[in-house]
């Protein structure tokens, strides 16, 4: 996944749990070729640390295993609650990108659309 608002290119984990997770970004849930792909990342500074950064507009770029590229754009970035799993996973998203806040209080939670 490319990501050049904030200079990175990180591989994504296709299954998740917490030891995956502290290697890299994984998939938490969906799939990108259903349009509903979740991405969980911790907030390290080479991970997800950034997220809060982004604006919409931004592009997002994920390639599979295939090299079939997969272009997004930003179009909202919010927190939500720690406990908010629910709506962190709901809505007609292409791809979700999330993080926890320092603290761990809430998530940064980035929504996309697919560039046709």
């Amino acid at each position: 996944m490319e990501i050049p608002a904030l200079e990175l290119s990180l591989p994504i984990i296709s299954e998740w749990n917490d030891i995956r997770l502290k290697q890299a970004p994984c998939r938490y849930q969906g799939s990108v070729y259903l349009d509903n792909l979740i991405i969980a990342g911790h907030n390290y500074k080479k991970h997800f640390g950034g997220l809060k950064n982004l604006q919409t507009g931004d592009t997002i770029t994920f390639t599979d295993m295939d090299e079939h590229c997969f272009s997004y754009t930003v179009t909202a970035v919010e927190e939500l609650d720690r406990t908010a799993i629910e709506a962190m996973k709901s809505g007609d998203w292409d791809l979700t990108l999330f993080t926890c806040t320092i603290g761990g209080k809430k998530r940064v939670t980035v929504r996309c659309e697919k560039n046709i």
